[in-house]
């Protein structure tokens, strides 16, 4: 079955009809967006304002799209809880007519595919040019029958819903990895678990090379502020330093070091740390960064790097940073008279060894999530071209079913 004998082209507008129920036009009209790349409809914080005679009710069910946004395909469907929002005509909304499945419309108009085909299309000077809707209704589609719609939309739909089920156990392990320390944290506030300041498990602190990087692999490889994340240490796009090996030595990190953000246009970075763990040997750092070394008899490392992203250290080196020329910086010193709470040796390794079991499913549970993404989208443009299609068995299950009109 070739896609020439069961797919044809159709307009937008024999799809689909567009909406104008007048809204309330008052200021306590509860208002509608759509957030851009596909992320669906919301509610908006805007109640009103000089617009407000030009809000149209929509209903649950509807298809909308923003004109401004189209571009970078902010589509999407109105869920059945906000029902009776309002929008502006700058997000039209539409009546299915039947002739198509909702869901399966939604992730064809979706796909970078179709909404860059209005890049020429679009007018206005704003650089989210508008896409009228006129010229939206006159966009043609390529549609299978209505049943293999609903085929393609369900297996789609099988993915999406792995995709969302992973994503809320990534959530939920990220959670209790906060809990791990959670209670040492909160008794950090009492006299249960004292705190002391940081520069008292502090062996040694030092400023990273300030020699000029590029992109030419036979020198050193060096770490900047963009590789250093709250859950590690990030590889990509690292620059190098040429630098002679004794030099270079001061720099050198090894395992069990910490690498510390010292300056930055948002305090909440400043003090950022990454645990160094597994890194080539020769691995160097920037000027914008500082090594730290910790007294291993006193504290690990890695409770530490556990304790870096809540109170009492991470206010502690948001409170000590300094304002300079727009950026907020933190100096061995800052870092030294924040308050880290220190439990004894034997409670910090109970807590990094259950912190190491979630990380690691952490860590499986989102290689498996770019799988499922990988495989949506390959799924998505090879069912939603029409060169790969689905078999009789699995279509033939939607034929009975009845027509979905608004």
């Amino acid at each position: 079955m070739s896609t020439e004998q069961s797919w044809r082209p159709v307009r937008i507008g024999d799809l689909i009809r567009e909406s104008r129920i007048k809204g309330s036009n008052g200021s306590s009209a509860k208002k509608l967006t759509i957030r851009l790349y596909g992320r669906g409809i919301v509610a908006s914080s805007d109640r009103g304002g000089s617009e407000a005679t030009n809000y149209f009710r929509r209903k649950a069910g509807q298809f909308a799209y923003s004109k401004l946004d189209c571009l970078n395909g902010a589509f999407g469907i109105v869920p059945e809880h906000l029902d009776g929002y309002e929008t502006t005509l700058d997000l039209p909304a539409f009546d299915f007519l039947g002739k198509v499945d909702p869901d399966w419309f939604l992730k064809m108009v979706s796909r970078p595919a179709f909404y860059g085909r209005f890049k020429f299309a679009a007018i206005g000077s704003r650089k989210a040019n508008r896409v009228p809707t006129v010229e939206f209704l006159a966009t043609r589609l390529s549609i299978p029958p209505l049943a293999e719609q609903r085929a393609i939309a369900e297996v789609l739909g099988a993915v999406d819903n792995a995709i969302a089920k992973t994503e809320a156990s990534i959530e939920a392990i990220t959670q209790t990895l906060n809990k791990t320390v959670s209670w040492v944290l909160e008794n950090a506030k009492s006299v249960a678990v004292p705190t002391v300041s940081f520069g008292e498990v502090i062996e040694s602190t030092k400023y990273g090379t300030s020699a000029k990087c590029d992109d030419n692999p036979s020198g050193f490889p060096v770490l900047r502020i963009p590789n250093v994340l709250s859950h590690g240490v990030d590889q990509g796009h690292l620059k190098y330093a040429d630098l002679p090996p004794d030099e270079a030595k001061k720099f050198e990190l090894r395992d069990g070091d910490l690498l510390a953000v010292r300056t930055n246009g948002n305090p909440e970075y400043v003090g950022r740390m990454a645990l160094i763990k597994d890194l080539p040997r020769g691995t160097l750092y920037a000027s914008y960064l500082i090594r730290i070394r910790v007294d291993q008899k006193k504290v690990l490392p890695e409770f530490v790097w556990l304790s870096s992203e809540t109170f009492p250290l991470r206010d502690s080196l948001t409170a000590a940073a300094t304002t300079s020329a727009g950026n907020f910086n933190i100096n061995s010193d800052g870092l030294k008279s924040a308050r880290l709470p220190l439990p004894s040796m034997d409670v910090q390794k109970e807590v990094v060894a259950a912190a190491e079991i979630l990380r690691l499913r952490r860590s499986r549970e989102q290689e498996y999530l770019e799988q499922l993404r990988d495989t949506s989208t390959a799924l998505a443009q090879e069912l939603l071209s029409g060169r790969l299609r689905l078999p009789e068995s699995m279509i033939g299950r939607h034929r009975d079913q009845p027509e979905r009109a608004a």
